[in-house]
């Protein structure tokens, strides 16, 4: 299982709160126990039957993280998601070294264009100077090196 070192996890107070809520938060990701609210919200206040499922291509990449999230509902599932994807762009902001003002390429842009990084936000989402709302995550970004091999 990826050990998860960037990912808060609730405190005794959220733990308290769970329990009266009929809820074991013991352990969770922050994301996992807002799920897990919204799950119990949902199905006392609202009165749904299901909380669904995760799909089964979120089942599949959990698992490649050492995840099972088959057996957890759809907020439940997204949440993990969210909490291993977040995990991957704080990864790579500290292997790359990305800080503003950092030249980058995104792995997806065909044309390797280098982009200046403005500012990164707390979820990994990495803007670039120009404005325009020109954005990537960290984990689609590596570190450009303009020095020519001597």
């Amino acid at each position: 299982m990826k050990e998860l070192k960037y990912i808060s996890r609730v405190g005794e107070d959220q733990v308290a709160f769970g329990e009266r809520l009929g809820l074991d938060l013991r352990g969770c990701t922050i994301s996992v126990a807002a799920a897990r609210i919204e799950d119990a919200v949902g199905a006392g206040f609202w009165g749904e039957t299901s909380a669904g499922n995760p799909t089964e291509k979120q089942v599949k990449l959990a698992a490649k993280f050492g995840y099972d999230i088959a057996g957890l509902s759809r907020r439940e599932g997204d949440a993990v998601i969210g909490d291993l994807m977040t995990e991957l762009n704080h990864e790579t902001i500290e292997a790359e070294s990305l800080a503003p003002g950092v030249a980058v390429v995104n792995i997806h842009d065909k044309l390797g264009m280098p982009q200046v990084i403005s500012s990164i936000q707390p979820d990994g989402t990495v803007y670039f100077r120009g404005g325009n709302g020109k954005r990537a995550w960290a984990r689609s970004l590596r570190r450009h090196d303009n020095k020519t091999p001597s």
